[in-house]
């Protein structure tokens, strides 16, 4: 097969490796991609066509005769790219542009999971911030989430412990606008504790795949301080899950949402990557993405034992039931291993805190920077400029380290990111930290 994977970033840099991986794949082409994902894979096919482009990436699926296209971005899938591509007979992995709004709504996937009878937090909506100021001030808790309805790049979620939070997260999504003038619809949800847990499983609209689970560390700082982000690294598996809890997950929040989303008449194919929490009265659903996760899919690609290409084919296809049934399995095999990804994000990333994000800090790598056989280098905000990498903005790039045991996994990630130096970078040094 020729592939084409859209988007720029570390997960698309991750996934053109990880398919390039297998004799059924002859090549891979990936637009826009980034300038540096040439230094890790020079076969690497770069197009410059925006993920946005929405026809200018029909022509170059058309033009290169792609057989498969995966797409990163959800923007890209919010835009309709996958009606578009198989109203022209081309297989792509992803929801359509009305299944998409598990994503891009809030409150319609906030609806879904009450009908299709998925356990999630309560939640109230609002389109004016007075009146959602004044819910506030009549909660009868201190603690709530405020969350944008459309897409907000992993920066529209706030967690507010105290009512005061609550108010200027409101003020500042929906009078000051510091996300774009969009943001003219939220909801506020009941605070929920325990832990978080990212699982994905890959669908076809009937059946599904489930491709495992991580813990992402979307704030800044240590400690989990500081403000969010999309995602500054991640470990795999989530070793907060029991033995029980894998099943458990499958029965109540991938194959309810299915068959819900089927009944709404937004039947769902691609990635649904579920946002969930282990509280004490068990789990609870705190959102659904609609694709591969960044940074989760870094660390979840390399711990399968084998290549998702042909899965990926069936899920486009619609004959996930049938691959499961040739294999005698459910889902992809995974390796006996524990992973750890670390991030390394520019000056100023976010940019929330009033200081710009800053970019063209020079990369440098140490002379003793060497990668292994289960270490992983994924390239983001970067460029390269007369030969050298710059700093691009944003999150700059990820290591990704594989072991037997979690702490030797992150022993080699940071050892790694230790020896990648550029001005003003910022990377957390606990990811993965007390895990066994």
């Amino acid at each position: 097969m020729k592939v084409l994977v859209i988007g720029n970033g570390g997960r698309e840099h991750a996934l053109c490796h990880h398919l390039g991986q297998t004799t059924s794949v002859s090549q891979v082409f990936v637009a826009p991609g980034n300038s540096a994902m040439n230094e890790t894979l020079p076969e690497l096919q770069v197009v410059s066509v925006s993920a946005m482009d929405m026809n200018g990436l029909l022509e170059l699926a058309l033009n290169e005769k792609i057989d498969l296209t995966v797409v990163g971005p959800e923007a890209t899938l919010s835009e309709g790219i996958v009606d578009l591509f198989q109203e022209n007979n081309l297989l792509i992995v992803g929801p359509s542009k009305t299944a998409s709004q598990l994503e891009t709504s809030k409150a319609f996937a906030k609806k879904i999971m009450m009908d299709a009878g998925v356990p999630t937090a309560g939640y109230s909506e609002f389109f004016d911030a007075d009146t959602a100021l004044k819910y506030i001030e009549t909660s009868p808790s201190e603690k709530m989430v405020v969350k944008c309805d459309g897409l907000a790049q992993g920066k529209g979620v706030v967690v507010c412990m105290t009512k005061y939070e609550a108010r200027i997260a409101v003020i500042s999504l929906m009078k000051e606008k510091i996300l774009g003038e969009n943001i003219d619809h939220i909801i506020i949800e009941e605070f929920l504790e325990g832990t978080e847990v990212s699982a994905f499983a890959l669908c076809d609209g009937e059946s599904f795949s489930f491709l495992g689970t991580a813990c992402d560390h979307k704030r800044l700082r240590d400690g989990d301080l500081g403000p969010n982000t999309g995602g500054m690294g991640v470990f795999s598996p989530a070793s907060c899950l029991e033995t029980n809890d894998e099943k458990w997950i499958n029965e109540n929040v991938f194959a309810p949402m299915l068959s819900g989303m089927k009944k709404a008449g937004a039947s769902f194919s691609g990635i649904l990557f579920a946002g969930l929490m282990k509280t004490k009265l068990g789990w609870k659903v705190l959102e659904f993405n609609v694709r591969f996760g960044d940074p989760e899919t870094q660390v979840l690609l390399p711990l399968l034992e084998e290549n998702l290409a042909p899965w990926l084919k069936a899920a486009a296809n619609g004959e996930i039931k049938k691959l499961q049934d040739e294999l005698g399995r459910l889902s992809p095999a995974k390796k006996d291993k524990s992973g750890v990804h670390v991030v390394m994000a520019a000056h100023g990333y976010p940019g929330t805190e009033g200081v710009k994000v800053r970019l063209g800090d020079t990369i440098h790598f140490l002379n003793t920077f060497e990668l292994g056989a289960n270490d992983y280098l994924y390239f983001a905000g970067v460029e390269k400029n007369n030969g050298q990498l710059k700093t691009k903005g944003g999150r700059v790039l990820g290591i990704t380290s594989l072991a037997k045991k979690l702490t030797l996994a992150r022993q080699s990630a940071y050892e790694h990111i230790s020896k990648v130096q550029f001005d003003g970078a910022q990377f957390r040094t606990d990811i993965g930290k007390g895990q066994v």
